[in-house]
Order: structure tokens, then C-alpha cells, then sequence
């Protein structure tokens, strides 16, 4: 029996395994064949091991998001209408997320550099779209000439947008500076 306000609670799809739904919803994978993905995807950031993917495939297996079938001896697991589903609600969920986690950053940041007196965010580019790695995507082989041109069109407009806003508060702020300059003149 529930007591009030008490819910049942419904395991969360960690971050990792969101990742692990998202390139099994590109084609099945064999365990070890998701491990060398991950640790691909994730190079210079994180290395994934055994230890960490494979309880977290079965705990997908479990839950119903993807299924593993047998070829060869092998699991090969693929993503279920489930996953796919679960998939479209982390989709839905990510602007809110991302909003919290620049926040949480932020937050970070803020303590990192009143503690130690340097920001572990310096030397990180703000205005880089797709993240760490976004310069390197070029050379993966599964993206096309139209999604590279796709891409870096929409990476020329965020850019023109921020340079847009830069410079109208770069005006605005040499006009106060200015007018700041023209009124002591005109008191002094």
C-alpha cells in the first residue's frame, strides 16, 4: 500500500545509456562492438570499460528498451519500440535539461574560481555547438557531404546571431562610455 505522496518509483535511463539507446537506434551492436563506439565517441573524455557497459545494457535489456538476440553465440542488442519511445522523451526533456546543466556549470564555475581563484571553464569555447569534438566530427565517416553542409550552416548562423548581439552591446556600451566622456567635459 502507497502512502500519500508516495510513488512508485520508475528507474531513470542514466545518461550513458541514453547514449547506448541513441547509437543502437542507428543499427544492433554486439557488446563489445558498443564498447569500442562509446570509447570512440567518448575519446580524450572518458574510457569506457566492460565493467560499466555491460551491466548497463542488461539493465536496458531488463527494462525492455532494447532486446538481445543471438547470432552466432553472440548478443547482438537492438533497440525496441520502448527504447524507442524512451528516446523520444529524452528528446522532448532536453531543452530543460540543458538548461539546468549550463546552469549547473555555471554554479561550478563560480565556487571553482572563488575556491581556487581559476575557472576549469576557461580555454573552453562558449560559442562551440555540438561540444567538445565538434571540429572533429568531419572525419567521421558516417556523416554525408549534404548533413557536413547541413551542419555548418547552422554552425555560421548561431555564430552570426552571437556576433550580432556582441556588436549591438559593444555599441551600446561605447555610447554610455561616451556619453559618460561628454558629460564630465561639460561639468568639469
Amino acid at each position: 500500500m502507497e502512502k500519500k505522496g508516495q510513488q512508485q518509483k520508475i528507474p531513470r535511463v542514466s545518461p550513458l545509456q541514453s547514449v547506448m539507446l541513441i547509437m543502437l537506434r542507428q543499427k544492433p551492436m554486439y557488446g563489445y562492438e558498443l564498447l569500442k563506439a562509446l570509447r570512440e565517441e567518448f575519446e580524450g573524455v572518458w574510457s569506457p570499460q566492460t565493467g560499466t557497459i555491460y551491466p548497463a545494457i542488461k539493465r536496458l535489456e531488463e527494462r525492455g528498451l532494447v532486446l538481445a538476440e543471438k547470432r552466432d553465440g553472440t548478443d547482438y542488442y537492438s533497440l525496441t519500440k520502448l527504447g524507442e519511445s524512451e528516446l523520444q522523451g529524452f528528446v522532448k526533456q532536453m531543452p530543460s535539461d540543458l538548461g539546468f546543466m549550463i546552469r549547473y556549470f555555471q554554479i561550478l564555475d563560480k565556487a571553482a574560481k572563488e575556491i581556487s581563484g581559476s575557472s576549469p571553464l576557461a580555454g573552453i569555447d562558449p560559442f562551440v555547438i555540438e561540444g567538445p569534438g565538434f571540429s572533429n566530427m568531419f572525419e567521421m565517416d558516417r556523416m554525408t557531404p549534404q548533413e557536413k553542409l547541413a551542419l555548418l550552416k547552422k554552425a555560421r548562423e548561431k555564430h552570426l546571431s552571437k556576433l550580432a548581439f556582441m556588436q549591438n552591446e559593444l555599441e551600446e556600451i561605447e555610447r554610455k562610455l561616451h556619453e559618460k566622456v561628454n558629460q564630465k567635459e561639460k561639468d568639469g
